[in-house]
């Protein structure tokens, strides 16, 4: 029994050090590729393991409308490609805000990228017939003219090495530069010289196209045309559609924080998928593609621990994040009313698939539902305003993603025995029982959302009781397996 325990406590610390990890990507070195007009351009490197054979090589291009933006964008999907055996890549390339250029620059900077890649290839051991084009929006389009567009090549370097990549991936790539997509009014007059879909022809490199279906700023219709008419010219082109998403929907939590890894992990499992047909990679990729999302909100009982024990137990098929806060309530006038501090927004960001929300605690406290003087614009009970607003959080994560999966838990028990002196702990206790949880289990059969009942789960954890509120790390452990069993 104590080596089983020994083994979960071992796994666990391994999920916390790779999440942790995951939050400060580090590139493994820059490199100069090309110096102009007096500006120096690096490739952010993202070595492999050390591999006998030659390997494949990626290269990312950032997005920002071709004016700003920055390589790390990319560390994310980098890393993980380094991981899968390629050497990844993202570089950097001129833009305007800081080096006052135009999107013609950039198509320029993108062939002079892969052409040096390519130059180098024996020294990174790596494939001259196996590198990938990639990027997003600006660099997604980059990415693609390195394939399609003719010209706006540099002088100065070995135009005998081919700057035409052997694939490319795009995520919402700006395909069509004229009125009918993006960046027309920076390229008035010559909308259509970089414009990949006015320049389409046969022989191109197999592509992977992500587009969502509600991108407001580079239209859905531009990629399917793209895809269209690029497959009926006998290329091999595939577009995956993702609805329900718009713009830069492919980021991951490193760049874009708060916002979670679900397309992330989408977008990257069939760019892995792609690449292994293609023979650049080998097995099975190693994230899932349908990644559930899990808010735990809560007050200090979700704080403390269980969201991290939680995201141990269901695995890296779920990404588990804690939008808990110590001394929080539902009801207006305390120290930390949910609706009014940044974990909330926080949680809203997120867009969960599951939101697991426990509440009543701290709403319990006489110091708080039975203070006559408490600023709270509410019209009515404490016992009404703590419902009122339950429902609304209800309604605000519903609102964010209709296919949101709420759970509502009961507050944990509270153990008199353990800490009779406590502030209030009787009182708390009796509110619990006589109007708290019958309120959440009310609330369960009026949403038709699914009930915890962490209080009947946990009455017989007193061993596990710190103060008679909170737990100790072993019983948040506990908690967690049972919430988990619950859900998954």
């Amino acid at each position: 029994m104590k080596s089983k325990k020994k083994v979960i406590v071992f796994l666990l610390f391994i999920c916390s050090v790779f999440t942790m990890r995951a939050q400060n990507i580090q590139l493994d070195k820059k490199l100069l590729y090309k110096v102009i007009d007096g500006d120096s351009l690096y490739l952010h490197i993202f070595q492999p393991k050390v591999s006998k054979k030659p390997t494949a090589a990626i290269v990312f291009f950032f997005g920002g409308g071709w004016v700003s933006g920055n390589p790390k964008q990319f560390y994310q999907q980098s890393k993980y490609f380094a991981s899968r055996g390629m050497l990844a890549i993202s570089a950097e390339y001129r833009i305007k805000n800081t080096h006052g250029t135009t999107p013609l620059e950039c198509v320029e900077d993108g062939k002079s990228a892969i052409r040096w890649v390519r130059e180098h290839a024996k020294e990174f051991n790596i494939d001259p017939n196996k590198i990938v084009a990639a990027g997003g929006s600006a660099g997604g389009h980059v990415a693609l003219s390195t394939s399609v567009i003719e010209g706006f090549e540099n002088k100065n370097e070995n135009l005998s090495i081919s700057a035409i990549p052997n694939a490319v991936v795009a995520y919402n790539p700006v395909s069509d530069t004229t009125k009918k997509g993006y960046g027309a009014n920076k390229l008035v007059g010559r909308e259509k010289e970089i414009s990949p879909v006015h320049q389409l022809k046969k022989g191109l490199p197999p592509m992977l196209l992500f587009h969502g279906t509600k991108d407001k700023t580079v239209p859905f219709e531009n990629a399917s045309r793209f895809t269209k008419i690029a497959n009926e010219l006998g290329n091999d082109c595939k577009l995956v559609s993702v609805e329900n998403v718009g713009h830069g929907f492919f980021n991951g939590d490193f760049f874009r924080k708060g916002g979670g890894n679900k397309y992330y992990n989408l977008t990257t499992y069939d760019t892995d998928v792609f690449l292994k047909k293609l023979g650049y990679v080998k097995g099975k990729p190693t994230l899932f593609r349908e990644l559930i999302q899990v808010a735990c909100v809560g007050d200090s009982n979700t704080k403390a621990q269980y969201p991290q024990f939680l995201q141990g137990f269901l695995g890296k098929e779920y990404q588990v994040k804690n939008f808990g806060k110590g001394g929080a309530t539902l009801i207006d006038g305390s120290n930390f009313p949910y609706a009014k501090i940044n974990e909330y927004k926080k949680s809203i960001k997120f867009g969960s698939d599951i939101v697991l929300i426990m509440f009543g605690t701290n709403d319990a406290n006489p110091k708080w539902f039975l203070d006559p003087k408490r600023p709270t614009k509410f019209n009515g009970s404490a016992k009404e305003e703590f419902k009122s607003e339950y429902l609304k959080l209800i309604k605000s994560y519903k609102k964010k993603n209709k296919n949101t999966q709420i759970y509502v838990l009961t507050p944990m028990p509270i153990w008199v025995e353990k800490n009779p002196k406590k502030e209030f702990i009787k009182e708390r206790k009796e509110a619990l029982n006589n109007w708290v949880i019958p309120i959440v289990k009310e609330i369960s059969l009026e949403q038709d959302v699914t009930l915890i009942d962490v209080h009947q789960l946990m009455k017989k954890s007193f061993k596990f009781s710190k103060d008679g509120v909170h737990l100790t790390k072993d019983g948040y452990k506990v908690l967690a397996k049972k919430i988990g069993k619950e859900i998954k």
